[in-house]
């Protein structure tokens, strides 16, 4: 039997690690996956290659709401297996003014940007597990590590959103302990905003 490698074990196994701008190209469909027609309204443009455009520049931007700055991946096998994006609920406004500000953004109120996050949450903006590696625990862990976040930022909430339809998910948050606190509605579909002291 050949002796395993430090390497071949760093690289089977699932690691946490702040993204850098060279993940964009595998972070940028786990972001849709998630975000589905938000990303149209995010990127405030509605034809769909200039859209995927201007959110893979403003991944490798800082300063916004999806700058790599904000994002975890856990890495697996040498590729990146899963996202989230969070960030403070008092940074929503700072974060979302570059995006609104952006030469040539569609003002059409179907790509208007919604505040999803209030004042004093830490926000779970996005999580997103690659097909390939689901069914391994990657949402958990990923999950964790925000909300390990949050309490290191010295965050007493978290927060979320999850689409009225996606039952599947919102069953996922309640086991851990997510309440739904209101709805809002985002490119005409309804989300529950729900929330979890840290």
């Amino acid at each position: 039997m050949k002796p395993t490698t430090e390497s071949a074990i760093s690289n089977s196994t699932p690691q946490l690690r702040p993204a850098r701008k060279e993940d964009v190209d595998q972070m940028l469909p786990l972001l849709v996956q998630a975000i589905d027609d938000i990303a149209y309204a995010l990127a405030g443009e509605g034809d769909h290659e200039r859209a995927m455009h201007i959110l893979r520049e403003l991944m490798t931007q800082e300063h916004n709401r999806i700058s790599y700055q904000n994002i975890t991946v856990m890495e697996q096998e040498g590729q990146v297996a899963g996202i989230l994006i969070a960030y403070a609920g008092d940074d929503a406004d700072r974060l979302d003014q570059p995006i609104l500000d952006r030469p040539g953004r569609d003002t059409d109120e179907k790509h208007a940007l919604v505040k999803e996050t209030r004042p004093g949450e830490y926000y779970l903006d996005t999580l997103s597990v690659s097909e390939s590696f689901q069914g391994q625990g990657i949402g958990r862990a990923l999950m964790a590590a925000f909300e390990q976040q949050g309490k290191e930022l010295g965050h007493t909430r978290a927060a979320l959103i999850v689409e009225q339809d996606n039952g599947r998910a919102r069953q996922l948050y309640e086991r851990q302990g997510y309440v739904q606190d209101e709805t809002i509605l985002i490119g005409g579909h309804a989300y529950d905003h729900m929330i979890k002291p840290l």
